[in-house]
This record gives structure tokens, sequence and C-alpha cells, in this order.
């Protein structure tokens, strides 16, 4: 790719001359410029804006790390955080870590690309994270604590998945499994100890056959997973998916094998996504209000930390936010409790 020497060497201009003339600079003359115009294109010289921006000291760019936006519920994610940056006249970049791949999201952070970065993935360290964040760059994390200077952490509960462990006892459900999602996924750990904890707090014994690695997040990990379940599918009250995809490709794979949802065996997803509407039977799934409810106070927190504003308290009542967990009840997950008064 032709540089700016390559082009003042060509026209044996100085290298000042060519970048006023590129940039379009008064004290540079009509002739001259449309002489390095010419030789710009002829050698097929690209600006390099990234370099510009580096030089201005700021970008009016708000970078996202996540691990895979093509999931439903990352889709939402980066739809309405991307409504608020815009409201900000902001623009908005996304860097993906899928399957651990996190080579460019790390370059652009450490190349300042962006004026601040939100990283929501297990993926980029915590040291990496520490050694790049200062004043004029800060960086937001969601979905796991961070403590060091101009980093700011906006963590939910670990514990808040045992809701849906919680709802599926109440329903008279004892033996319950649990899917892991992708091991890349800050919800597959979260909701993996949620269960864990719940079934604790009920006295119930954790069974490790009847913890499943779907090893991925989308329809056909679910698929796969549940093909692994069927034998065990007689011992089973429920099974709890980590997301709402993998639930859907679980159902698939039961229905093929003939198995009656939610007859023979319940079934709790995660998230509550769009999708479980849209699917036969209905997914139950749990979600919370804290994607819609905080993004638009973390993106003006944000601009405003970018702008050199005081956002002390808007911190503070970002991370007092209270995370409100629901079940979003239809029509996968019956009542035992119902089914053996009614035998």
């Amino acid at each position: 790719m032709a540089t700016i020497k390559d082009i003042s060497r060509e026209l044996n201009l100085g290298v000042s001359t060519v970048s006023m003339a590129l940039n379009g600079n008064p004290r540079i003359s009509k002739a001259t410029r449309e002489l390095v115009l010419k030789k710009a294109k002829e050698l097929k010289y690209v600006k390099n804006t990234a370099a510009v921006d580096l030089q201005k000291g700021k970008t009016n760019l708000i970078l996202l790390v996540v691990n895979d936006p093509a999931r439903t519920f990352f889709a939402e994610t980066i739809n309405r955080i991307q409504r608020e940056v815009a409201r900000h006249g902001y623009d908005f970049l996304i860097a993906t870590t899928f399957e651990g791949h996190d080579e460019t999201a790390k370059r652009y952070i450490k190349e300042r690309r962006a004026d601040a970065v939100i990283v929501y993935t297990s993926t980029i360290s915590e040291e990496f994270i520490i050694e790049n964040a200062s004043e004029s760059f800060p960086i937001f994390i969601l979905g796991r604590k961070i403590c060091s200077e101009h980093v700011y952490s906006f963590q939910k509960p670990n514990d808040v998945q045992s809701e849906g462990v919680n709802y599926l006892i109440e329903k008279g459900h004892q033996h319950i499994a649990f899917v892991k999602g992708s091991p890349y996924s800050l919800g597959t750990q979260r909701k993996f100890k949620g269960y864990l904890a719940g079934l604790r707090n009920h006295g119930l014994p954790i069974d490790e056959t009847l913890i499943f690695d779907a090893n991925g997040s989308d329809r056909m990990d679910g698929y796969r997973i549940t093909e692994k379940i069927i034998p065990h599918i007689s011992e089973l009250d429920a099974i709890i998916y980590s997301n709402d995809e993998i639930a859907i490709g679980g159902m698939e794979c039961l229905k093929k094998h003939q198995i009656n949802i939610p007859e023979d065996v319940s079934i709790l997803g995660s998230n509550n996504s769009p999708l479980a509407e849209y699917v036969s039977p209905k997914l139950t799934s749990v979600g919370s209000n804290y994607s819609s409810d905080v993004f638009p106070m973390l993106i003006d927190a944000l601009v405003a930390l970018i702008e050199g504003a005081d956002v002390q308290k808007q911190i503070q009542a970002l991370s007092d936010m209270p995370v409100n967990m629901q079940i979003a009840e239809r029509e996968t997950v019956s009542d035992r409790r119902k089914n053996k008064a009614d035998s």
C-alpha cells in the first residue's frame, strides 16, 4: 500500500507539502493539489484514518468486545448499545473473541482505536484490561468484577440464576439436569453457579451425571448435547439450559425422540429471548431487567467520562442497580404437584 512518502518521492515534493495537499490545506496551490491527488490515485494511496485519529487523540468511537454477536441475546444487546451510542453522536465498533480468537480485539484496545471500550466477554484477561486502561481510555466491564483505576465494573450477582432452580422446585421438580453453554460465555459460568447454589439451598444432592456441557451456545450445540441426555430422561424431572438457543435445539432433539414436553420432562431456558415465543411448545425462560435498564445509563456515564465530566454518582447508581429476575411462564414447565394431586 502506497504511503505519503511514496507520493513525495515520485513527485519530488516534501512530505509535508504532500500531506497538506491531501488534506486540502489552502496554503497549497490548486495545481500542486491536483498533481498530488492524481499521483495518489495512480499509486492507490489510502489515507490512514486510524493514525490521524491517534494524532488527534479522539476517534469519536466506542468499542464493544463480545464473544459471539450472532447470538440472539447479544444481537439485542448490541442493538440497545448502538442506539444509545448514536444518541450521543458517537460511532460504534464491534470486535469479537469467538472461540478464544481475541487477537484483533486486543490489538484494537492496545492501539486505542476508540475513545473507550465496553468488554462483555471473559476472553480478554483481567491483566490485559488493567494494563491498558487509563484516564484517557476508560474500560467498562460487564458480567464480571475487575478492581482497578479507570476500569469500571458492572457485575450481575453470581447467584441470581438460582431463581430457575427455585421455580422448578416450587413446581414439584426434584431431579434437575443442567446444560452449560459456551465455556467463553460469562452467562454460562454465572448460571451454573446459580444452579449449584439453588440445589444446595434446597438440600438437594449435586449429581455430576446430570450436568452436561454443550461446548457452544447455538441450537445445534443444544441438539447434540441433548442426544447424550436422552438415556437419562427417565431419571429427570426437568432440564435447565443456560440459554434459550441451546434449549430450543434440545427441544428439537427431544421431539425427534418422541419425548413430550413438558409431560415427560420440563424445559427451562434462560435470557427470555424473543425466540422463546416462536417455538412449539412456547419456551418458559428466566430473564432479567438488566439489559433494558442498564444500557442508557451506562452509555450516558461512558460518554460523560470521555468528555471529562465527573461521573462518580452515575457509576455508583449503575453499580447499585438491582437485578430483578423474572420467570416468563409459557408452556414447557409442568406443575408436578398438581399432577401428583390429580393422580
